[in-house]
């Protein structure tokens, strides 16, 4: 059981690496072509990015808990009638929101005074195409088919390498542009893996009521933790404006960390889901997932302790290095707020919904202490330090309490 756990673990792993790793060539690649100024615009809109993405990872998360479900009951993708329903009902909602998006896109902009609207559209439509593409990532998850979700991790990873690195020359708007295309390509690649899986039939079959339950607190949770990951960055690109660049780059790098968890979230949702159908506990899948993150965690805490400054400046460049003294914090911050990502995928998994609430009075009570009195750089990075200890503390403790009462029920 271990070795099985693990190999699929590593296998999700090491292709959610492989894109990360191709992901981190273009975000060094674009912040050596364009200037400090707009490489914080490019950061602000990839945060606008995460936020409209939100219901759509929530959607993946509640894809996945239903199909749990469904297979425990034995069906498969190919009898799974309610996922053409689903499908259309997206459909839907994706030409009513792009069109939404062209009329707000010009507000965003200016609100983030350094964007065009174009490139501000062109994101917002990345984010509704990436939620489709979760849908579909969700299916090969429910049906651990790991091995077509480690294919489509490469697949959109390559892509970015070559499409946003060639947008990198039109600037903001063509890395913009270029993370459109990504999107689309992949989602379409991701939609013939599942077709090749099985086909609907029956496409009239509605859908499972539970799946509203679901959707809700799993976005309620998934835009808690986006907020963690990113109220650090507004806080400073409010009070120390100059500076903003400078914290981007060593917090592009720190939350390297957060994305590696995400994408084993592609293995723990499903393996979690499962096993808490069949009345299994999953803290052998949580163990291998957390044990994984550890070591791109030390190589981090490593060269951030030897030499920050020269990582920096050969990643980033000599105008990036200026916060390199804080990376060390940052990257426990972060590794921390990892370890919270898998918590919470655990609790998610197993349809606990404590979780979410401590998530939720933790949250606002560390984006408040954040935030409240702008202080200096290093005040900010550890306030967000110790709000990452909290955050991770509760949910830990939720997490053995949940799995102490499973056990006495077995």
């Amino acid at each position: 059981m271990w070795s099985q756990l693990a190999r699929n673990a590593f296998l999700v792993a090491g292709a959610g690496l492989f894109a990360n790793a191709l992901n981190l060539i273009v975000s060094f690649a674009i912040a050596r072509r364009l200037t400090p100024g707009e490489y914080g615009s490019y950061s602000q809109l990839v945060g606008v990015f995460f936020v409209i993405a939100l219901p759509g990872s929530a959607l993946g998360v509640a894809v996945v808990r239903r199909s749990a479900s469904s297979i425990a009951g034995g069906a498969s993708i190919g009898t799974m009638g309610w996922r053409l329903t689903l499908e259309r009902r997206l459909i839907k909602f994706t030409i009513l929101a792009a069109g939404v998006s062209l009329v707000v896109s010009p507000l965003i902009a200016q609100w983030l005074g350094h964007c065009s609207w174009l490139a501000v559209w062109s994101i917002c439509l990345s984010a509704i195409v990436w939620s489709l593409l979760s849908v579909d990532r969700a299916l090969l998850q429910a049906h651990q088919r790991y091995g077509a979700l480690a294919i489509n991790f490469s697949v959109e990873g390559i892509l970015r390498v070559v499409v946003i690195f060639a947008g990198t020359y039109e600037g903001v708007i063509g890395t913009s542009l270029g993370l459109l295309i990504v999107e689309v390509a992949t989602r379409a690649h991701a939609k013939f893996l599942v077709n090749r899986v099985g086909s609907e039939v029956n496409p009239n079959i509605a859908l499972p009521r539970e799946i509203s339950s679901d959707l809700g607190y799993a976005l309620l949770a998934l835009g808690l933790l986006a907020v963690l990951q990113f109220v650090d960055m507004f806080a400073v690109g409010h009070a120390h404006t100059g500076q903003s660049g400078s914290y981007a780059a060593i917090s592009q790098i720190s939350k390297t960390l957060v994305y590696a968890a995400i994408i084993l979230g592609s293995f723990l949702l499903p393996e979690t889901a499962l096993a808490q159908q069949s009345g299994r506990s999953a803290l052998r899948q949580l163990a291998i997932a957390a044990g994984i993150l550890v070591g791109p965690a030390l190589i981090l805490f490593t060269v951030a302790l030897v030499n920050p400054s020269y990582l920096l400046i050969h990643v980033f460049g000599t105008q990036y290095s200026r916060a390199s003294e804080f990376l060390v914090v940052l990257i426990l911050a972060m590794f921390l707020l990892a370890l919270s990502t898998l918590c919470v995928t655990y609790l998610l998994g197993v349809g606990n919904r404590t979780g979410t609430f401590w998530l939720l009075t933790s949250t606002a009570a560390g984006s408040w202490y954040i935030t409240h009195q702008p202080v200096s750089l290093s005040g900010t990075v550890h306030r967000d330090l110790l709000v990452q200890i909290v955050v991770f503390a509760g949910l830990a403790v939720t997490i053995l309490t949940t799995s102490r009462r499973m056990l006495e029920q077995r």
